[in-house]
């Protein structure tokens, strides 16, 4: 088996229906399986998933861990020579696993590769980082995200057209080899949801391996979809964030970021205001109340 697909579900049956379909369609020139591992779900209509696609292999977690372990849970019995963490909300544009099977076949030193994200609209949506979140990471985002660009590196969207090496990639399509998510220990499961990806990242780099972006492997990300509650998703991604912190050694950071993120919403709030920019301005200062209402829990 070439490549295992994993799709870990929470209420997201119809979305994954799309993303299997995108898969069936596009996917030519490997062997590959799909695994769905429901990370028990209130809602039960994706046990009709076999209705649909017979072929697919269907899991049931028996608690919901969050998506690292419904993802470690997958893997244990995925029989492909590499992963392919696919989030629900994605639909496969082209035939983009055999580009990642093929670009990993040919180059033994990736560790983890990603392709370019679109939204709905075809737009270029958040595909990858050029710093791992670090000290380096937070000036980037002070400086508006110039650092990157100055040392040559693709920012969030992979625009040459080439390869590239980055800092880490979307988990919303991490393709891996197998061996080497078993060698890292797979996903630390003190990560709910946000930043074990990331996290993840950290260990394969330390084991000295690259992670790159592969800008001809296109993916569309319904980015939210699968979770909506936007203050909610604010919450479990800044609370993620320390735990990366401090998993990293890095727990000086912590401090810092909250107020290179309040610096940061604060000048965009008073240049939407300069630019007469209100629906802007609103947007932006939610923001801002919601970074400071999250940092006072």
């Amino acid at each position: 088996m070439d490549v295992s697909i994993i799709i870990v579900n929470y209420n997201s049956f119809r979305l994954i229906l799309s993303s299997i379909e995108s898969v069936y369609k596009h996917t030519i020139g490997i062997n590959f399986e799909i695994i769905v591992v429901d990370n028990d779900s209130p809602q039960r209509d994706i046990e009709r998933i076999h209705e649909h696609y017979s072929e697919v292999i269907f899991l049931k977690n028996p608690e919901n861990r969050g998506f690292g372990s419904g993802n470690n849970f997958g893997a244990k019995g995925a029989k492909g020579k590499y992963l392919f963490l696919l989030n629900p909300d994605t639909v496969l544009l082209n035939n983009a696993i055999a580009k990642f099977y093929a670009f990993c076949e040919s180059n033994e030193q990736v560790g983890i590769v990603g392709g370019n994200l679109y939204d709905a609209n075809l737009q270029p949506a958040f595909s990858c980082w050029s710093f791992l979140p670090s000290l380096t990471a937070e000036i980037d985002f002070l400086c508006f995200f110039k650092l990157g660009k100055i040392l040559g590196r693709v920012g969030s969207f992979n625009n040459t057209g080439i390869p590239q090496k980055v800092g880490y990639i979307s988990g919303a399509d991490l393709f891996i080899p197998k061996s080497i998510f078993v060698k890292a220990g797979g996903f630390d499961e003190d990560f709910f949801m946000y930043y074990e990806e990331t996290e993840l990242t950290f260990r394969v780099r330390q084991l000295g391996y690259d992670v790159m972006s592969l800008p001809n492997a296109k993916i569309i990300h319904l980015e939210g979809q699968s979770e909506p509650n936007d203050e909610k998703v604010a919450y479990r991604m800044r609370k993620s964030e320390k735990l990366y912190y401090t998993k990293t050694n890095q727990r000086y950071l912590i401090r810092l970021s909250y107020k290179v993120d309040t610096f940061f919403y604060t000048l965009v709030v008073i240049y939407n205001k300069l630019k007469r920019s209100p629906s802007k301005v609103e947007g932006y200062k939610r923001k801002l109340q919601l970074i400071r209402k999250i940092e006072s829990l």
